[in-house]
């Protein structure tokens, strides 16, 4: 037999053998439910598929490309001729906008792998003034106490805004002060008209803030009606801002990143076992293996139950350590296991923010 004769028995069989398998044809691999409610509860939706081949067809498995979905599927064998139904879920609570969820379809048969999408919108839930204004000054409702800008560089300027509701009948006079240096706030004073809104910008200078590490800084907002009226309250709150920042690693040369500082641990974990009435403390080690001086900004503390030995900052020079005191309360401890961390931020470009995990029990 020639080659060419081979060949074509060779694909004359595998055809045959291709269509004596099973085969799933799906009705639609493509759904749309409009639109729903956060409210509504599980949206669902049944695929349906016909084995159109001539043996049985296993559908190994169905993935959801999120947890928020699921799928349900046949275990049996889908015999020729019987359908397979596919019912998929989704929970709408917590999403706002357009979604598709993807199920992958497996099967030892042809096609092994299908996509199944489910799709629509979902209408977010109308929220009352004190959901989305949960802190008061005075009738003066703000949507959030505090204003998080992340990681910054030095000398970096970011702006953020808290939104202000006038939950009264009379117009309400609000102002800013009290602005530590490098953030400011627009509008310094402003009047918010009955029932209105007004943003509320703020402005981070980290170079002129001179923040390293993790920091934080706050300002006072007063707020009063701008008349007296029925309803309508004075009030005041400190507004937090915060932020980690870092030098600007990304602009160092090559000579710097050579000569830059190291930080090294004699332990990344610090273990409290058999922890007993009585405060416990333990040695953190540092030491700086690098060739310039190792600058330590700052020790953040994650829960209240653990506290550091440490000032303002701290600075190392080559090969020089130093060990820091860590204490853990136990009245303070809200569990009896222990399992949390500090933060250590320095000048180390590799390891500017370096994590320690701190564990332990009580007896």
């Amino acid at each position: 037999m020639s080659r060419a004769a081979l060949a074509l028995a060779l694909w004359c069989c595998a055809t045959v053998a291709a269509m004596a398998g099973g085969r799933l044809e799906w009705v639609e691999t493509r759904h749309s439910v409009g639109e729903v409610a956060e409210s509504d509860g599980r949206v669902e939706h049944v695929f349906v598929a016909v084995n159109t081949g001539d043996d049985d067809v296993v559908i190994n498995r169905v993935r959801a490309s999120c947890g928020c979905s699921t799928a349900d599927y046949p275990r049996r064998p889908i015999a020729p001729g019987d359908t397979a139904r596919v019912a998929v879920t989704f929970n709408p609570a917590g999403w706002a906008g357009g979604f598709t969820m993807f199920y992958t379809v497996l099967t030892g048969s042809e096609p092994q792998r299908t996509t199944l999408r489910l799709e629509g919108t979902v209408k977010a839930e109308e929220l009352t003034v004190n959901e989305k204004y949960p802190v008061a000054v005075g009738s003066l409702k703000l949507n959030a106490s505090s204003v998080p800008f992340g990681e910054m560089t030095v000398g970096e300027v970011q702006e953020a805004c808290i939104e202000a509701y006038n939950d009264s009948d009379v117009p309400m006079l609000f102002y800013a002060e009290d602005m530590p240096c490098g953030i400011e706030v627009t509008p310094r004073k402003a009047v918010v008209p009955p029932r209105g809104t007004v943003a509320v910008k703020v402005r981070l200078d980290t170079g002129k803030a001179q923040w390293r590490g993790y920091a934080e800084g706050d300002f006072t907002m007063f707020a009063q009606p701008e008349e007296p009226g029925p309803g309508a309250l004075a009030g005041i709150r400190n507004i937090d801002v915060m932020a980690t920042v870092h030098d600007d690693f990304a602009s160092w040369s090559d000579e710097q990143r050579r000569n830059a500082p190291s930080l090294a641990l004699k332990s990344d974990r610090l273990v409290f076992a058999d922890i007993d009435t009585l405060a416990a403390s333990r040695q953190l080690v540092i030491k700086n293996c690098g060739k310039s001086p190792l600058q330590i900004y700052g020790i953040r503390l994650v829960e209240s139950c653990v506290t550091v030995d440490f000032g303002n900052g701290m600075s190392l020079d080559c090969g020089e350590k130093a060990a820091i005191s860590v204490a853990v309360l136990p009245s303070k401890m809200e569990e009896n296991i222990l399992n949390t961390y500090i933060i250590i931020y320095c000048n180390d470009p590799l390891h500017y923010k370096q994590v320690v995990r701190v564990v332990g029990n009580k007896k």
